[in-house]
């Protein structure tokens, strides 16, 4: 890959905070040198970005490469996951490390700085996964965080799987979290629900897709969400619901911010296009996800909470099993490893649904995909923001472009897709990041292992 030390973008639209205007912006090595109305200098690689838009590299706080889950394994790994991510003008991505039975949490950052070695086309972080909440597993938050994995993850369910955290614990890991600088997060259902909706669905017969959503109601969330607000106010630390689906549970954390509690939630893009009428086709097995998808009152009051701010951003949950994995559910709807691939639609699905429709404005948008996980996950000032100092992490996107999304035109690593045919309005014509052109038009110009670890610290608030 070319490696260019200066890089002039001239007369671009860009999104600069709450503002959208026309600048000139020069890169310097690795970093965003100049911002603004006319840079003239000579530069070793000048691009004219007139009509279109630039924006700051997409950050994706939530995928799951290599990911090990119901006998089975994801087919995202830092190569072919962080490549699909580029396609989608991800140029970092934060991916989930689940203790293993017996180990250490430490080994969570080490396992993946091992996988990613090599292969990492994009810079990454890492959210660690307690699976076992001892004494000496808590007591390795404090070095956890310091490596630069501040955020840890806890389920609330997946009892048999080995994953399910219980209530007493998680208030115990929230407040170490809180002591050393961490933030919890959850994924709120409620267990005890699922076991007994998902047993009575199948005693009765309803085996199909369709029954996933119905075994785990909006009632099996909002219970969750309830008492993941209690850990919050009881440990006194920073707790962040993952991909949130009910629309109740924005006014559940509304109150609770009222209340001073430091609680917040994303949701995801395939919350936001698809409801559970999904799962009700020839191969609904496509859409089984956890929480699954709901009804579309859920989703337009969804897409009004990422309008307004009521939901701080929306991720991918990026979870990619092959076709043969997701058939071990054609038959028996829990059987189907749940999870959706979707780390490259993400930004061109928010931006034909959501800019294009007027749902969200342009500057929302960028705070969705970029500004408002970099400020949450503690990778901000380097990366969510277009300003001298900051990472070269670059978009050029072309909202005039109109385009078919399928199989055929995506670059995930899957055998099908659950973004079958959607007209997109608007295209990703070239990504930079740090300073690195890696995504050329359909070219990839990446070299594999120029991905970093991301060190990152959460800010004091």
């Amino acid at each position: 890959m070319e490696r260019y030390e200066t890089i002039l973008i001239k007369n671009g639209t860009v999104v600069l905070g709450r503002d959208v205007v026309r600048k000139d912006l020069l890169v310097r090595g690795e970093k965003i040198a100049e911002v603004a109305g006319k840079i003239s200098c000579r530069a070793d690689m000048t691009i004219d970005a007139d009509n279109l838009f630039v924006f700051p590299g997409a950050i994706d706080n939530h995928v799951h490469f290599n990911d090990e889950f119901m006998e089975t394994i994801s087919v995202h790994d830092y190569y072919t996951g962080t490549r699909a991510a580029a396609f989608g003008g991800v140029t970092c991505i934060i991916d989930f490390s689940n203790q293993k039975p017996g180990g250490s949490l430490i080994d969570t950052i080490t396992d993946k700085k091992r996988e990613a070695q090599g292969k990492a086309l994009i810079d990454w972080g890492v959210h660690p996964v307690i699976t076992d909440p001892s004494e000496t597993t808590i007591n390795e938050i404090e070095d956890v965080v310091r490596q630069g994995s501040p955020t840890v993850k806890c389920y609330m369910t997946y009892r048999d799987e080995g994953l399910m955290i219980e209530k007493e614990d998680l208030v115990r890991i929230s407040s170490r979290l809180e002591q050393e600088g961490g933030m919890l997060l959850l994924h709120a259902e409620d267990n005890d629900m699922i076991e007994k909706g998902v047993t009575g669905m199948i005693e009765s017969g309803n085996t199909g897709s369709f029954y996933h959503a119905k075994s785990r109601p909006p009632a099996v969330e909002r219970k969750a969400i309830d008492d993941a607000i209690d850990i919050c106010r009881r440990s006194g630390g920073r707790v962040f619901i993952v991909h949130m689906s009910v629309s109740d549970g924005m006014g559940m954390l509304e109150d609770a911010r009222a209340e001073g509690l430091n609680i917040h939630a994303e949701t995801c893009t395939h919350y936001l296009v698809f409801d559970e009428n999904m799962l009700a086709q020839h191969d609904g097995i496509k859409w089984i996800c956890s929480p699954p998808l709901r009804d579309k009152g859920h989703q337009e009051a969804l897409w009004e909470g990422i309008a307004d701010g009521r939901i701080s951003l929306v991720s991918s949950d990026d979870a990619a099993y092959s076709w043969e994995a997701k058939l071990l559910g054609k038959d028996r709807f829990d059987k189907c490893p749940n999870g959706i691939p979707g780390v490259e639609p993400r930004l061109n699905i928010l931006y034909s649904e959501g800019v294009a429709k007027e749902r969200l404005s342009l500057t929302r948008f960028v705070e969705l995909i970029s500004s408002e996980p970099a400020e949450m996950f503690g990778l901000s000032p380097d990366k969510g923001r277009l300003l001298p100092g900051s990472d070269a992490d670059i978009v050029l996107f072309d909202p005039r472009i109109e385009w078919i999304m399928n199989n055929e035109t995506l670059h995930m690593n899957t055998d099908w897709s659950a973004y079958e045919d959607i007209n997109i309005t608007g295209k990703i014509i070239k990504v930079f990041s740090r300073g690195e052109l890696i995504i050329d038009e359909k070219k990839c110009l990446a070299e594999k292992g120029r991905g970093r670890y991301l060190n990152r610290i959460l800010n004091n608030e």
